[in-house]
């Protein structure tokens, strides 16, 4: 028997275990296991493309009825689908996939400064601060002990020469944080898609690390059962043990090699062309990880070449500019999204959602707008090929069942079988101003 701190002063000799220990598996007693919903949901996982910069409504899927200078709207709509959704020409793919879309034309309660909202549009029901990701973790528990149940997928690809940047979300940590919830709830970030987890190999052989851990868990069970107000240690102890299992977990989960020589899945999600090779890579990546049970992923859209790079258009020339670049970056990985969830019969039990921090308003849809932006989602039980919602004529102001910003995330959440009535943490939980907007689940 070895004293606990010459092990401890050994084994720290294994930075893949310690290190991904503390990052993907701190406090792992907390969430751990799978929880009971509160009452029958169909989603298991949410794949949220974030929009950074706010997308125009009015240029993408919420035709205004009343323009005063159709010179600043170059974009038709079509209808598309049997159920004849009008969406942008801008989204050739997606208006293939029309009939899986649930349009929510009537967003509203955005803040109307960028920092600001991309905080609010993932944390503004929370009284805690903590992001809807966090929250969905921290009710369900994991889905796969052996994988982070939230993450943030950033990050190009080798070989892309064409996106200005990686994609990061307005509000940066915040935006992704556990707020006031167990801090092993906020997002883990994902930058490196070639190797997505630092420090995760070992200098060690397998079997050293076991006994290693073994030996671990000996020393620390003896001292919780002479200290018993010190249970948490065991919980810490396992972390140790979950993050040796994701070991061998994380690598197959984000290896492409078989599905990327694939033509079929190339084509699928774009990945060979280069204005779309680096999202569809990031969402045939988080197709993989909702498929073993990552509760929460989050992509941002990349940045564009030209101009403000991103959804944030202020001027007619950027306008012009960047979205026909934007939505030719996201449409196509998108569509084959959807499609690909749907054949593996995964669509019912996973939410696909669109949307930025905010809406446009003013002349030509280019000014910050809080009072009107347009989402929509897929899959999780949602009502397919509808839309909820309207503005009124200019497209300014949400009219017709209006759906806030708050309401979106009690909605999502209930989607997963959690009543956001239910939810708390040391006391503290949801606004109690959420409504569920039944309106747009079938």
């Amino acid at each position: 028997m070895i004293s606990r701190r010459r092990f401890v002063t050994r084994i720290a000799a294994a930075p893949g275990i310690f290190a991904t220990g503390s990052l993907w598996a701190d406090d792992a007693g907390l969430y751990g296991a799978a929880k009971a919903p509160h009452h029958p949901g169909k989603v298991k996982s949410i794949i949220f493309y974030y929009c950074k910069g706010g997308p125009s409504q009015a240029h993408t899927f919420d035709r205004p009825k009343r323009v005063a200078d159709p010179s600043l709207y170059p974009w038709k709509f079509s209808r598309s689908g049997q159920s004849g959704l009008e969406i942008s020409d801008l989204f050739p793919h997606l208006q293939g996939v029309a009939d899986e879309l649930c349009l929510i034309r009537s967003g509203y309660g955005a803040v109307a400064s960028h920092n600001e909202a991309g905080i609010h549009i993932f944390t503004g029901a929370s009284k805690a601060g903590a992001s809807l990701g966090a929250w969905m973790l921290y009710g369900l528990g994991t889905g796969n002990p052996n994988l982070p149940g939230h993450v943030l997928l950033t990050g190009r690809v080798d070989g892309d020469k064409w996106a200005a940047s990686d994609g990061e979300v307005h509000g940066g940590a915040r935006s992704i944080g556990a707020g006031g919830l167990p801090p092993a709830l906020q997002a883990q970030v994902v930058n490196d898609l070639v190797k997505p987890v630092a420090n995760l190999d070992s200098p060690l052989d397998e079997g050293s690390q076991v006994r290693w851990l073994e030996e671990l868990r000996r020393m620390n069970a003896g001292f919780t059962a002479r200290h018993p107000r010190f249970e948490e240690l065991n919980a810490r102890t396992e972390s140790f043990f979950t993050a040796h299992r994701m070991q061998s977990a994380a690598p197959e989960a984000f290896d492409l090699a078989r599905e990327s020589a694939d033509p079929r899945m190339r084509k699928r999600y774009g990945l060979d062309p280069q204005e779309t090779r680096s999202t569809g890579t990031k969402l045939l990546l988080a197709r993989r990880l909702a498929e073993r049970g990552v509760r929460f992923i989050l992509v941002p859209s990349v940045g564009v070449p030209g101009g403000r790079g991103d959804w944030d258009t202020h001027t007619p020339a950027q306008v012009r500019e960047a979205l026909p670049k934007l939505s030719l970056a996201c449409d196509q990985p998108l569509a084959g999204l959807i499609t690909d969830l749907k054949e593996r019969g995964l669509l019912d039990q996973t939410l696909v959602v669109w949307g930025g921090e905010m809406g446009r308003g003013g002349p030509g849809h280019m000014n910050h707008n809080g009072s009107a932006f347009c989402w929509w989602m897929a899959g999780g039980g949602v009502k397919g090929g509808h839309a909820h919602g309207a503005t009124d004529e200019q497209g300014f102001t949400a009219v017709e069942s209006p759906v806030h910003v708050r309401d979106l995330h009690a909605t999502m959440l209930w989607m997963c079988g959690l009543d956001f009535r239910k939810l708390e943490h040391n006391g503290v939980g949801f606004d109690t101003t959420c409504q569920v907007a039944h309106g747009i689940i079938a």
